[in-house]
């Protein structure tokens, strides 16, 4: 059996999806290396995990950084050399009305799932990575997503 045709403007919803998690995938990896931590919780406004760096606020990378970018702006691939989290930045609160999902009531599952996807993207991105600098960071990378993903299964 074919699978039907996808009309235009799906194909482009999908493909803008694609691009903004690939966005996001790739700022919490660099935030990771730099010392943040995945936190077990997740943005309300967006359902993203959250990051934190030692004692400041909660951070949304996709609220405060993906989705605050002008769509004309070219990815750098770098974050901003002076970018602190900003101070209003997403705040953990219970959602009004939750979707109801075996997820949401775990942040321990959530924070696994988000961890395990960001070892496949980094297993995918190491496997054509031609650069030494860029190959030791994914590396890094993993090492910590595969410490972090042992000690959230250790507390599940």
């Amino acid at each position: 059996m074919s699978r039907p045709a996808m009309d235009k403007s799906t194909q482009e919803r999908i493909n803008r999806t694609r691009e903004r998690s690939d966005k996001i995938s790739a700022l919490m990896g660099q935030y990771l290396l730099k010392g943040y931590r995945m936190l077990g919780s997740t943005c309300d406004v967006c359902g993203n995990v959250l990051l934190k760096y030692r004692d400041q606020q909660d951070y949304c990378v996709a609220c405060q950084e993906v989705d605050a970018l002008p769509t004309g702006t070219s990815d750098q691939g770098e974050l901003p050399a002076s970018h602190p989290p900003k101070q209003d930045s997403c705040e953990i609160r219970a959602p009004s009305n939750p979707v109801k999902s075996p997820l949401n009531h775990n942040p321990v599952a959530i924070a696994t799932q988000a961890v395990s996807d960001k070892i496949v993207w980094a297993s995918e991105a190491l496997s054509s990575c031609h650069s030494t600098g860029e190959c030791q960071q994914l590396c890094e990378l993993l090492k910590t997503c595969a410490e972090t993903l042992k000690v959230l299964k250790e507390i599940q």
